[in-house]
């Protein structure tokens, strides 16, 4: 994990399966659950995923995730072609930084055996909890 802040390029990485921080689809199980399906069931095959740069996530049953991260918002679009359904989740601020934070506490508890990955999984956590307390301390105009 080179990146030393939460963006888009990060969130791919982690979602991705092929990357060097060898935790496999654990992150992708990880945001499925405290993501996703916190605000709606979707069913997903995770093994079978594939995500691109741009964060469209592709299963093999014709399902797809395209995430959309912008600062302090996190959209996302479930589709099943199977269904022809389509739903949108967009979480934005105080929402954002929860879900957020869920989803790296989760990830940082699976990486006991990784602690450089823990310690950056930390960091990005640590700069979204220094966010939400400058938010209350210091209000933006």
């Amino acid at each position: 994990m080179a990146s030393k802040t939460f963006n888009t390029a990060t969130i791919a990485r982690l979602l991705s399966h092929e990357d060097e921080h060898g935790m496999g689809r654990v992150f992708m199980y990880a945001f499925l659950n405290e993501v996703i399906r916190q605000k709606r069931p979707f069913p997903f095959d995770c093994e079978s995923a594939k995500v691109s740069s741009d964060l469209l996530i592709v299963d093999n049953q014709g399902r797809s995730i395209a995430v959309e991260h912008r600062g302090n918002r996190l959209s996302l679009t479930l589709n099943d072609l199977r269904t022809e359904s389509l739903s949108h989740i967009e979480y934005k601020g105080k929402a954002y930084r929860q879900v957020i934070l869920a989803w790296l506490s989760a990830c940082i508890r699976y990486t006991s055996l990784q602690p450089e990955l823990r310690k950056e999984l930390t960091r990005y956590a640590q700069s979204i909890q220094r966010r939400i307390w400058f938010t209350k301390v210091l209000p933006v105009h």
